[in-house]
């Protein structure tokens, strides 16, 4: 298991470093372009389509794992490609109510924001980047198969195509509306490409889709549903707090204040995705060390990895934010001078979030996926009542340090959950021994 859980994170760490940079060069690029306010109504754009697809398009990569590994390890074949085909379907269903919702609804989330919103049409153009998603089951798919190594190739290739659209419109001077185009080409592509490159891996295994019906798929995967809503709960929660905090404070806050927070939000990502392999790579482990019944060597991954991605974090975020305040403007431009104080808070409520990215793997493949979400949704009921005022007395500094506050709390409490979840049971009849 550590070889492969060496080899995998590797893959995936690197290509995320990789990934956070290309993003970084994006970033900048359309930064220097568009300024603070523009990069604020862009911003906007891009949470409202995400904010929608993540509300409509629940996604069901973590079920695929669960109840694939344990269809694998049980060598029951026609299982896993019925499994995987209901996958695929209810991603295409969902992705096409999500796109046809979002276009819909524009109309009115252009009144709520008003100016900042850049008006229904740019919206609505957004929202279509959510019609063509099929990545979710084409991740869990090249998980179970240990081909980090291909999602790794196919996630730098659609950062660097990424950065080849942003550059050539930048350098052709263009302005907001080609940049909502670019938005649109990378997400369809982030959806559709890796399940095309998942398809021949399957056939390469001897495995295909198997079409069969909902109910003959949920009663051979007993919890499939159970785990379907409560993985998607927990995750839908969390994800608004990155995503539909953009189109809260779009009523609230000045579009280059919008801006700064969103600069702050995007270093703040790229950043995660730094440790995010880290809980990529467990999953499969967890739900393997689950399906053995081996809990103490869960127990040990786990404290582990929380143990070694917090030291880590520690060595990169610290010397970075101290030189903040000359890394922006020489970065993005003199417009994000003032970004700093913001970049920094976010920064730190990030690094929070990775230091618990494991726990929540372990505790959906141990069954305490509905007290997970429980907890997310204590923490993000907070963050959103506490969102608003925040930034109007204290403007993108007050709503970021929400972020902090809300991460710290979730953070603390998923740990301790895991860590209690994880313990090994007593054997039977011990105690009457």
């Amino acid at each position: 298991m550590r070889r492969r859980l060496l080899h995998n994170l590797a893959w995936v760490g690197s290509s995320q470093a990789v990934i956070a940079v290309l993003g970084l060069v994006s970033l900048a690029l359309t930064a220097r372009a568009l300024g603070p306010a523009g990069l604020g109504v862009l911003a906007v754009v891009e949470a409202y389509s995400r904010s929608i697809a993540r509300l409509l398009h629940p996604e069901p990569w973590q079920v695929v794992i669960k109840h694939g590994a344990e269809a694998l390890e049980a060598g029951d074949h026609e299982r896993f490609e019925r499994l995987v085909w209901l996958s695929l379907v209810t991603d295409l269903a969902l992705g096409l109510v999500a796109a046809v919702a979002g276009v819909a609804l524009a109309g009115l989330a252009a009144h709520w924001m008003g100016a900042v919103g850049g008006g229904a049409a740019l919206l609505a153009l957004g929202a279509t980047a959510a019609l063509l998603a099929a990545r979710p089951t084409a991740t869990g798919v090249l998980r179970l198969y240990d081909r980090f190594d291909l999602l790794a190739r196919i996630d730098m290739g659609i950062a660097l195509l990424r950065v080849a659209l942003v550059a050539v419109v930048w350098a052709a001077g263009g302005e907001l509306f080609a940049f909502v185009l670019v938005f649109v080409a990378w997400t369809v592509a982030d959806g559709l490409l890796p399940i095309l490159f998942t398809l021949p891996q399957m056939r390469q295994r001897g495995h295909r889709l198997r079409p069969a019906s909902p109910r003959r798929i949920a009663a051979e995967n007993p919890g499939l549903l159970r785990l379907f809503v409560n993985s998607n709960a927990n995750v839908t929660l969390r994800q608004l707090r990155q995503r539909f905090d953009i189109v809260l404070l779009a009523g609230v806050l000045p579009a280059a204040a919008l801006g700064h927070y969103q600069l702050a939000r995007r270093i703040g990502e790229a950043a995660l995705r730094l440790g995010r392999p880290l809980g990529q790579v467990t999953f499969p482990e967890f739900a393997r060390l689950v399906a053995r019944g081996d809990r103490a060597r869960l127990r040990r991954l786990l404290v582990w990895s929380s143990l070694g991605l917090s030291a880590a974090l520690l060595v990169i975020l610290v010397p970075v934010a101290m030189q903040m305040d000359r890394l922006l403007p020489l970065a993005f431009g003199p417009g994000f001078a003032g970004a700093s104080a913001c970049v920094n808070i976010m920064a730190a409520a990030m690094a929070l979030y990775m230091a618990g990215l494991t726990s929540g793997p372990a505790l959906m493949v141990l069954g305490r996926d509905q007290a997970m979400t429980v907890l997310t949704g204590a923490t993000t009921a907070f963050f959103f009542a506490a969102l608003i005022p925040a930034a109007r007395i204290w403007g993108a500094e007050g709503a970021a340090a929400m972020q902090l506050v809300g991460n710290a709390l979730w953070l603390v409490a998923c740990l301790a959950l895991a860590l209690s979840a994880s313990r090994p049971q007593p054997i039977q009849g011990q105690a009457a021994t």
